[in-house]
């Protein structure tokens, strides 16, 4: 997909071309003053905010399942966040040649295609989608879905992306968090062992605590009584 939208090879396929145009335009110019400000709103924190704070939810207040999603969330995001860059790089697409006046975001300056935002979100969701969905966690899991479509949505809607450019983010993220899954299970081995390293350590200090208290108890107090 990316060699059809580039500009760098010259492979670029006029009717993809136009299709990719006029679905970003119809997102685009969708836009009232009634959506302006929730659209910006996901565009610069839905990203970034929630799926961090979901890694931390995740790791404190899921259990062991929890703890081990939240790891595969991690690996998935530093895989993508190196290949985004040299996709974008590698394709040199340009950002939309749009402006809206009353859409104040910062500037974009580097190229656009795969979008970055799509990837993480694609990434985070989907893992969720695989591996969160029992009938408890599946309305969670349901909520962040839409909030990930919401900011490829949004993307658009703000001006920074093309349609193809949230397409092709999205597939990248969705192929990282599969590989993610794929190998998650050489990952109990190595959660299991800090695991029980940090349960003898934890062990440890609560032996250490409970001998200070004894021997305060019967070393201070009761040798006082005996007094």
């Amino acid at each position: 997909m990316g060699i059809a939208v580039s500009p760098k090879f010259g492979y670029q396929v006029p009717s993809i071309i136009a299709f990719d145009e006029s679905i970003s335009s119809l997102i685009y110019n969708s836009g009232s003053n009634l959506t302006d400000d929730f659209m910006i709103l996901m565009s610069m924190y839905g990203r970034e905010i929630v799926w961090l704070a979901l890694i931390v939810f995740m790791s404190i207040f899921a259990g062991w399942k929890g703890k081990k999603i939240a790891v595969i969330i991690v690996i998935s995001f530093l895989i993508i966040i190196p290949l985004n860059t040299l996709f974008k790089n590698l394709f040199e697409r340009n950002r939309p040649p749009v402006e809206r006046l009353e859409i104040h975001i910062p500037e974009k300056t580097d190229f656009a295609y795969p979008s970055g935002h799509a990837s993480i979100v694609a990434a985070g969701a989907l893992t969720l989608i695989i591996l969160f969905r029992r009938e408890k966690e599946l309305a969670f899991t349901i909520i962040l879905a839409c909030e990930a479509a919401l900011v490829c949505i949004s993307r658009i809607y703000v001006g920074d992306h093309h349609f193809f450019d949230v397409i092709g983010g999205a597939l990248l993220g969705a192929g990282i968090a599969l590989l993610s899954i794929s190998l998650s299970r050489y990952l109990d081995p190595i959660m299991t062992g800090v695991s029980y390293e940090w349960n003898l350590w934890h062990h440890f200090q609560l032996y250490i605590a409970y001998q200070g208290l004894y021997n305060s108890l019967h070393g201070g107090w009761c040798s006082q009584l005996d007094h």
